[in-house]
């Protein structure tokens, strides 16, 4: 188990790390990208020693064990993740975390199963309880307040920037709210935004797991370097059917919205 100590020692002190300097949203990303990665790539390398050699560890042979570690490395993550944004999470960190978790958990379970392909059903599973949970409760992890009775029926937080409507609930950025001249027409115009559809939803889905054909690729750098390439293409794509493909009912206020984040050098990508 020394590579799953190795990627625990470095990946979640690295996370934490990052995070405090550039946010729960990098924190998160660092963690479930940095401890089952390190994980796979020492395990790579003590299943290097192995080579040629028929050899197993308690009855397991050592492709299974590594995958094991990898995995596990991927669940304590995904722990640490659980534990770090309890109850905890800016509008802006959850805007960006909601899309990137399902790209990288996929990259990770790819990973381990090239190690051993019984994982691959497994992590499937894994992914479909984190896709039930938030669908179950999809402001699960938020830290917001219901915004000013002037402003209108929403919920904001102290510092963000970002909006999204999540079903019914329309979350807005409390230095948005304060600095926003059109901020309630905002708020009005979010509630209006025509939602995006099933199609387009299960398309997004399908797009955030395509990580998951790394496990097709042969087992070292080019897995890693093809694989977080893919994720990071899944995530833009993912998000982009998402919000994308609607029709703007404020094209004005949408414009002067995405005018006054860009002022703020924030490079954030938001459908109002």
């Amino acid at each position: 188990m020394i590579a799953l100590v190795m990627g625990v020692v470095i990946g979640i002190p690295t996370a934490l790390i990052l995070g405090k300097l550039l946010g729960k949203a990098s924190e998160v990303l660092i963690a479930i990208i940095g401890v089952p990665l390190v994980t796979y790539a020492i395990a790579l390398h003590e299943l290097g020693l192995f080579a040629g050699l028929n050899v197993s560890m308690d009855g397991f042979s050592p492709e299974f064990i590594a995958g094991t570690e990898t995995f596990l490395g991927l669940i304590v993550a995904l722990a640490y993740v659980e534990f770090r944004t309890r109850k905890g999470l800016r509008i802006d960190d959850f805007i960006q975390i909601s899309f990137i978790t399902l790209p990288y958990i996929s990259l990770g379970v790819a990973l381990a199963s090239q190690f051993w392909s019984g994982f691959l059903a497994i992590g499937i599973v894994l992914i479909g309880i984190v896709v039930v949970l938030s669908l179950k409760n999809p402001l699960r992890g938020l830290n917001v307040k219901p915004c000013p009775q002037e402003i209108g029926d929403c919920m904001t937080d102290e510092d963000s920037l970002m909006g999204a409507l999540i079903r019914d609930t329309v979350l807005i950025g409390g230095r948005t709210l304060k600095e926003f001249p059109r901020a309630r027409e905002l708020v009005e115009c979010m509630k209006r935004a025509g939602k995006p559809s099933s199609l387009r939803k299960a398309t997004g889905l399908l797009v955030s797991l395509l990580p998951l054909l790394a496990v097709l690729l042969p087992p070292g750098d080019l897995t890693v370097i093809v694989g977080l390439t893919t994720a990071y293409l899944s995530t833009l794509i993912g998000a982009a059917f998402v919000t994308k493909g609607h029709p703007t009912p404020c094209p004005e206020v949408a414009r002067e919205y995405r005018e006054f984040l860009r002022k703020r050098k924030r490079k954030i990508d938001v459908a109002v």
